[in-house]
């Protein structure tokens, strides 16, 4: 009965062992590089196109974009995204929502330093965007356009975001 008595005051000491968060592993950290507050130029001319402020939300289980180009050329442009990793299929997954009506979901996984993510286009085209961090900290965002079931790819835009 002694022996019982001192595991039970021992176990009732001991410091519990604190849970992980839930998005505590390495994979909910990879497009952390892209989180901040940017002006964002396209890369052929330099011209700035927008501003995007980018932050972690949900605990850190997600990513949250609000992207604003009020000078568009169609007129005032914005787009929301969250992003996210899912244990469940190993992928990173994005939702973005614009002012023009679209709502792309993207997927994908990061491919060396690059995160690489694909979702359908269009009248069956298929959407490659890809985000590259530089040795300066800015970030490139490459999107292409394959209309012929990814035989060949076409440019979309090519933006570079630089910290503000």
């Amino acid at each position: 009965m002694l022996a019982i008595l001192i595991a039970a005051a021992a176990a009732a000491t001991a410091t519990p062992t604190p849970a992980q968060a839930p998005c505590a592993a390495a994979e909910h950290h990879q497009l952390h590089f892209w989180e901040g507050d940017w002006n964002v130029f396209q890369v052929s001319d330099n011209t700035q196109v927008g501003i995007s402020h980018i932050e972690r939300v949900m605990t850190g289980c997600g990513i949250s974009e609000h992207y604003s180009a009020p000078q568009a050329p169609g007129g005032a442009y914005e787009g929301v995204s969250y992003s996210g990793f899912n244990r469940g299929d190993g992928q990173w997954h994005q939702m973005y929502v614009d002012t023009n009506g679209n709502v792309t979901w993207y997927s994908g996984r990061l491919e060396g330093a690059n995160m690489v993510l694909h979702a359908p286009g269009k009248n069956g085209a298929l959407q490659t965007m890809e985000y590259r961090p530089h040795p300066d900290g800015s970030v490139e965002q490459i999107g292409t356009v394959s209309t012929d079931g990814g035989k060949s790819w076409q440019p979309g835009y090519d933006y570079i975001y630089r910290k503000k």
